[in-house]
């Protein structure tokens, strides 16, 4: 028989008596002609009081890939999927992870759909975002408009180029969900999302949107914190908090490796030309800077180049720099006349203006993940 990818679609609750029993109903009803996966509900329950994991327990004789997990005390949202999502992954062994509300927000007919598309994607979202997609009619105004600019926002904020970066209903192959799950969320509630869609897309991930008609929930309450907005703002400032002091620790190796650079280069100026001097003065740099990069600025990346990869393309890079920086001083001493002053501020000046186009190449190229 040929191999069916196992499917597990985490579906955390918490006191979600009055919609659980229908909404198992609805998947595996909506899954039960997908005869190419393995499909596997985890319900994730977190410590509800009122009769969900009874239930749940009830409608496991009857649905046998219907699993009950549960933890002590309500931890939030986030983590409640973290925890699921490496129990899916480590101990259930999914090659597909799914996230699915309880409430029946997410309609099981867009399952199939979903996972056809995934076939050419890494992961694909539940999108209300793309066309054919849509929010609630029946949301209020203020409602609509929080939504819709928070997803702006988000993509303005996090430079990402997806429409809908808040989604709850996602499927991600194992092979990508390994390598990007971190042991937890920067947000325990709701502003997991934004998170996990960060660090997705700075795995470089093929993402598919597919459009859903997401909807209100029919029975029950909602969960959603009253300072999710908050909670989401603080998320995306960390993240790019994170990112800039990765950008600033490059440029503190960059800074260290251009006093040494000028120290040399004035140690050197003395006996060789300006160009001869700049190139070994470049050259001590180059390896200044690959060492420390390697070892304190991309210390924590899962690179997928390795040490002699990176450091091959590191000074192939650094020699291309060497002759910008070698042009621009001689285009520069020609303009501005010779001398220490002149000298030295033109090498200060190159180093700044390339910058930014080092941590592009440096964190998309050599250390790009």
């Amino acid at each position: 028989m040929p191999y069916c990818p196992k499917v597990v679609m985490v579906m955390p609750t918490y006191n979600e008596a009055l919609t659980i029993t229908q909404t198992i109903h609805a998947i595996f009803a909506a899954t039960a002609v997908l005869i190419d996966y393995d499909i596997y509900v985890l319900v994730f329950d977190s410590a509800s009081t009122d009769a969900t994991p009874a239930i749940v327990q009830n409608l496991q004789a009857r649905y046998p890939k219907l699993l009950l997990k549960t933890e002590a005390c309500k931890t939030g949202l986030g983590s409640a999927y973290c925890q699921a999502m490496h129990y899916a992954l480590e101990a259930l062994h999914a090659d597909i992870v799914g996230e699915f509300d309880a409430d029946l927000s997410h309609q099981p007919h867009y399952i199939a759909p979903m996972l056809d598309l995934l076939k050419t994607h890494d992961c694909v979202i539940g999108s209300r975002y793309v066309k054919g997609g849509a929010i609630p009619a029946s949301w209020p105004l203020k409602r609509k408009m929080l939504s819709i600019i928070g997803n702006y926002t988000a993509r303005m904020l996090l430079h990402c180029k997806y429409k809908d970066l808040t989604s709850g209903f996602r499927f991600t192959r194992k092979t990508l969900l390994k390598k990007v799950l971190p042991a937890r969320f920067l947000s325990a509630n709701y502003a997991y999302k934004l998170h996990l869609m960060w660090l997705l897309h700075q795995a470089k991930a093929s993402i598919g949107e597919y459009p859903i008609q997401f909807v209100d929930r029919t029975a029950g309450f909602s969960k959603l914190p009253k300072h999710s907005i908050w909670d989401a703002l603080w998320v995306m400032l960390r993240i790019r908090i994170c990112a800039f002091k990765r950008y600033g620790s490059m440029c503190m190796v960059g800074l260290s490796g251009f006093v040494i650079q000028v120290l040399l280069y004035n140690s050197l100026r003395f006996i060789f030309s300006p160009k001869v001097a700049l190139t070994y003065a470049v050259l001590a740099a180059i390896m200044h800077n690959f060492w420390w990069n390697n070892q304190v600025t991309f210390r924590y990346e899962a690179t997928r180049l390795s040490v002699l990869q990176r450091s091959t393309m590191f000074v192939l890079y650094s020699l291309l720099a060497l002759i910008l920086q070698s042009s621009w001083l001689t285009l520069g001493l020609h303009i501005v006349g010779s001398g220490w002053l002149q000298e030295n501020g033109l090498l200060f000046l190159g180093v700044l203006l390339l910058s930014g186009f080092n941590y592009f190449i440096y964190s998309r190229l050599i250390w790009a993940k």
